[in-house]
């Protein structure tokens, strides 16, 4: 018996990933990034770049932790801790965004697709 084809949000699920995949899963990407950023910019207002990392509240930490995978001393800078985390946004790659944005439970319109 032939498998069912799976279909999400209107894209057919094939190994290797179809045109159609990649590009729903860039738009994604970008709405991820978006709300990642809007996050990162909420949390900054909330505190002085130039203090400690071990000052900030444990959102904070939480949401690096998310996004980095690892943590920092609480002698670094968090202006420093700030860029590292603007960098792994821009440059993260489709399934460190997925798994991302599940950690953290965004709320995504779509999400991304092919990764179970």
């Amino acid at each position: 018996m032939k498998k069912e084809k799976k279909v999400v949000y209107g894209i057919e699920i094939t190994k290797p990933w179809s045109a159609e995949m990649y590009d729903h899963n860039e738009a994604v990407a970008e709405v991820v990034k978006g709300q990642l950023t809007d996050i990162l910019n909420a949390l900054v207002a909330k505190v002085d770049v130039t203090d400690y990392w071990g000052l900030v509240e444990p959102a904070f930490i939480q949401f690096q932790t998310a996004v980095t995978c690892y943590g920092f001393a609480d002698n670094f800078l968090i202006s420093r801790v700030v860029e590292t985390i603007e960098q792994e946004i821009e440059m993260a790659p489709l399934y460190r965004l997925n798994a991302i944005a599940e950690e953290l439970g965004l709320e995504l319109e779509k999400g991304f697709v092919g990764f179970s």
